[in-house]
């Protein structure tokens, strides 16, 4: 038989139960009534810790306690309870006390309360404390603001922001001054009229943004264009920006007037062709002369030489040694001067492999007898291997040289770390140098000893360290008269070398 449906009836006794023990155990809210008045009815954990009243302090009291003193002097608790009244509810955020005196930001909903016949008969107050939101807030205002200001007073770069479609978005004191523009004449349009004619023409805007967007960035270095039509070298970074989601909201730019960089590059260049030119000129029209005088200084010596005292041969032979010096030292400056502008050939290096050749093939050619050499273990680096063969070659060759005729010729080849970097010696205890000349070691053509002393042309030292300065590491020396010398230098790291 169909049963027949119940009225409505009161809320059983274990429900309203469940109810009241579900707020009063809250502690992250405070959950609490007020009479039509605004005086405390209830209070849960919650509210006692976030405001730090007992049950027993503040039942009964009016709820504006809870309000700094002007908030309470210009009515706001009131005025909060007659919108609740109004309107259902009223929601609020803003300063609050509590009982210590400490203020807490707070989120507050406050909900009237009504009898069946509609008259409010009090309201529902949830507390929340939102001071640690509003810290983080004001911080990350603040670090938005600081980040705005930095960006908008740059002038050195043009940093500015385009919208999905490309049109400016934002723009700083560098773009304006770098591209032209004032921010009301750019904000809106699109970010291609800053491209040539014949780039626009190609697509090359589009296709930075279709590269940006699917590789998330894209570098180019060309002509970009300012306000009044002037070309200018630029080096450009678009950058994709995506909110949490992933989704493309924009684009950053940042684009470096780099004119003035390639127009030195240019001179550069045109200089070292000139050089070039000059070299070989030098190659040619100074070698001729100076196998003239040997050839001649050899037909006199082969034909007169009988006729010749002693003294007058002797004279032969420093004209003809003196010409074969000059045919050297004009291979010296020939070599130095290509050296600054020949390529780099990068690669993993195998220091200690090098090293262990060149004092084998030192040996062989010199014959350094009696020596005692060691070559450490010498971490491997990146560079040029033909270019750091000739340092090597330099610094063991000096290293050999001027430890010629010592009692018992020491030579060390190593290295140590100092941080991360890795420093490379060569020590001997060779004649040493004057500290006080240290200055010229790497001088072309400088030495600090007499040719009839040592032999070499003065350059060697110049070269390794134009190959080490071009390699972005650094040498220099130690050393003391009859205290032999050492010769440092550093390069960057390789990679590990293959076991």
């Amino acid at each position: 038989m169909p049963t027949r449906e119940q009225p409505a009836g009161p809320r059983p006794p274990e429900t309203a139960d469940s109810f009241r023990l579900l707020v009063e155990s809250v502690r992250d809210y405070a959950i609490f009534m007020l009479d039509g008045a605004g005086r405390v009815l209830t209070w849960n954990a919650g509210a006692q810790r976030l405001k730090g009243y007992r049950a027993e302090d503040i039942i009964g009291k009016h709820f504006s306690c809870f309000y700094p003193a002007d908030a309470v002097e210009a009515g706001k608790p009131a005025r909060l309870l007659g919108l609740a009244a109004r309107d259902g509810r009223v929601e609020d955020e803003g300063w609050r006390v509590r009982q210590d005196g400490s203020r807490f930001w707070a989120d507050v909903i406050i909900t009237a309360l009504r009898d069946p016949d509609g008259s409010v008969i009090g309201f529902a107050k949830v507390t929340r404390d939102m001071t640690d939101r509003r810290r983080a807030d004001r911080a990350l205002h603040e670090s938005e603001e600081r980040f705005r200001l930095l960006v908008e007073s740059v002038r050195d770069y043009a940093i500015f922001m385009l919208d999905p479609a490309g049109r400016v978005a934002s723009w700083n004191a560098g773009a304006e001054a770098i591209k032209g523009y004032a921010a009301e004449d750019i904000l809106g349009q699109h970010f291609s009229v800053f491209y040539t004619p014949e780039d626009v023409a190609s697509g090359k805007p589009q296709q930075h943004l279709e590269t940006a967007v699917r590789e998330g960035r894209v570098e180019d270095e060309a002509w970009r264009v300012r306000k009044d039509g002037n070309r200018f070298w630029a080096d450009s970074v678009l950058t994709a920006m995506r909110d949490p989601a992933g989704k493309l909201i924009g684009f950053g730019k940042v684009t470096r007037d780099l004119t003035t960089r390639r127009r030195t590059e240019e001179q550069l260049s045109l200089s070292n062709s000139e050089l070039e030119r000059f070299s070989y000129s030098v190659s040619h029209d100074l070698r001729a002369p100076l196998r003239a005088i040997n050839g001649y200084a050899q037909a006199v010596l082969e034909d007169y030489g009988a006729a010749l005292d002693p003294e007058g041969q002797r004279f032969l032979g420093i004209i003809r040694d003196s010409a074969k010096r000059g045919g050297e030292l004009i291979d010296a400056l020939l070599n130095f001067s290509r050296l600054g502008r020949q390529t780099l050939a990068l690669e993993p290096v195998d220091l200690m492999e090098l090293a262990r050749a060149v004092v084998e093939e030192l040996r062989k050619a010199a014959g350094p007898e009696g020596a005692d050499w060691v070559v450490d273990p010498l971490p491997p680096a990146r560079g040029d291997r033909t270019l750091l063969r000739q340092v090597l070659t330099n610094l063991i060759g000096n290293a050999f040289k001027f430890t010629r005729g010592r009692p018992h010729p020491q030579i060390e080849i190593g290295a140590r770390r100092e941080g991360a970097a890795v420093v490379y010696f060569v020590r001997d205890n060779g004649v040493g140098f004057d500290m006080r000349y240290a200055d010229k070691l790497f001088g072309v053509f400088q030495r600090l000893h007499r040719a009839d002393e040592f032999e070499g042309t003065g350059v060697g030292l110049a070269l390794a360290q134009r190959i080490i300065q071009r390699h972005g590491g650094r040498i220099w020396a130690d050393g003391k008269v009859d205290g032999g010398a050492t010769f440092f230098f550093t390069l960057p790291a390789g990679p590990p070398a293959a076991p």
